[in-house]
C-alpha cells in the first residue's frame, strides 16, 4: 500500500499546545461568565445600538415661520379677533422638522395662553412685545414638554400680529 499515508501521532509539544490553549480558553470563558453573572459586565449594553451622533449646531440662527393663528378675544360688548404670526428661532438644525410635527402642540399652546385675555389686556401686550415673546415663548416649551417632547428654542418672535 505505497498510497496510503502513515499518521504520525502529535509530538509532545503540539500537545502540550493544544492543552495550554483550551486550558486557557477555559479560563477566558469562566471569567467571562463571572463577569456577566456578577453584573460587572452589562452584555446588553454590548449589543445595544451606538447613540446618535451629536447634533452639530448651526453658526447662523434658524428661523423657522408658522402658519397664520387667529384666535377670538372677548371684549366688553363684542367679540375681537386676533390673527398673528410667529417665528421660531433656534441654533439646532432639526427644529423646523419637529415644530412642523408638534404644530398642533404649538397652536394648542398659544390658545391656552390666549384663552383667558381680555381685548385690553391683549392690546397692553402687544405695546410691550419683548415680554410677550418670552411669555409665548416658555407657554409653548412648558405644552411641549407636558407631550414629552423637547423643543431647542432660542427665541419666539411676533412677525404679525392684528386684533379687530
Amino acid at each position: 500500500m505505497a498510497n496510503e499515508t502513515e499518521k504520525t501521532p502529535p509530538s509532545g509539544k503540539k500537545k502540550r499546545l493544544l492543552l495550554a490553549l483550551a486550558g486557557v480558553s477555559v479560563l477566558v470563558l469562566a471569567g467571562a461568565g463571572y463577569a456577566v453573572y456578577s453584573g460587572m459586565l452589562d452584555v446588553k449594553k454590548l449589543f445595544a445600538p451606538a447613540p446618535p451622533p451629536a447634533v452639530k449646531m448651526s453658526e447662523k440662527a434658524i428661523f423657522h415661520p408658522l402658519g397664520k393663528f387667529v384666535i377670538s378675544i372677548p371684549g366688553d360688548d363684542v367679540q375681537h379677533y386676533m390673527m398673528m404670526e410667529l417665528a421660531l428661532v433656534s441654533h439646532d438644525p432639526r427644529v423646523p422638522k419637529e415644530s412642523d410635527e408638534l404644530e398642533p402642540v404649538i397652536r394648542n399652546a398659544l390658545m391656552q395662553y390666549f384663552a383667558n385675555r381680555q381685548y385690553d389686556q391683549v392690546r397692553k401686550d402687544i405695546q410691550n412685545i419683548e415680554p410677550l415673546q418670552q411669555a409665548l415663548k416658555g407657554k409653548i416649551l412648558e405644552t411641549v414638554k407636558r407631550y414629552g417632547y423637547q423643543l431647542s428654542l432660542d427665541e419666539v418672535l411676533l412677525t404679525k400680529v392684528v386684533v379687530q
